[in-house]
């Protein structure tokens, strides 16, 4: 596994599949929840915008209901939609908040046009699929999450996956180590909380099969 230079700059990725999107009629929808860093989290996503024509998502402290008077999170993080058809087009944005139970959630109301989201010459909604992921750090040093670090990792990591084709993708937790000379290194963790299902496996080595055979 590979270790990380700098240990004070982790984060943690957490991805977020949503199917049947257009068929969503729920005015806010909620992802699973989280751990990173010994806290929970969760994504929260308005489908049709909230108050603007754009798809709005925030990141939320999942447990703040039950959090000990004058709790405060201090994190970075980055929320992206990810082009299915090229990650080097996804749109991505990042913030530096400090979440209290006055703010318990924090994002952004106008994150994607819901003209772009649903152009079908772009890759945000493949087979009616969207792709989202965030990254989340206790770090903040400036830059440490960026539009080009999520790229750059997304374009390594989801290479080939996909829902674009109805394969289907099987992430383990896994480490990586990312750097370059202009940001600090950082240790991406990412977290997958759902088990893959039966259909799931069988597709996976039916596919597996398939590349073997070639």
């Amino acid at each position: 596994m590979p270790k990380s230079v700098n240990t004070s700059g982790k984060i943690w990725k957490f991805k977020w599949i949503i199917k049947n999107f257009s068929s969503t009629t729920d005015k806010i929808i909620y992802s699973k929840s989280f751990i990173a860093e010994g806290n929970k989290w969760r994504l929260s996503m308005y489908p049709k915008g909230t108050g603007v024509d754009h798809l709005s998502i925030y990141l939320d402290v999942a447990d703040s209901a039950t959090l000990p008077s004058g709790w405060t999170r201090h994190v970075q993080f980055g929320l992206a939609v990810i082009d299915q058809i090229d990650t080097k087009t996804s749109i991505t944005k990042v913030a530096t908040h400090v979440f209290n139970a006055e703010e318990s959630d924090w994002g952004f109301t106008s994150f994607l046009s819901l003209t772009k989201l649903h152009d079908p010459r772009r890759g945000y909604l493949v087979n009616d699929a969207c792709l989202v992921v965030a990254y989340v750090s206790t770090n903040t040093t400036t830059g440490l999450i960026s539009h080009e670090l999520i790229v750059s990792h997304e374009s390594i990591v989801e290479t080939g996956s996909a829902i674009g084709n109805q394969k289907t993708t099987i992430t383990r937790p896994l480490e990586i180590t990312a750097s370059s000379p202009s940001r600090p290194s950082c240790q991406i963790v990412a977290i997958e909380p759902e088990e893959p299902t039966k259909e799931d496996m069988n597709t996976f080595f039916t596919s597996l099969e398939s590349e073997l055979l070639k």
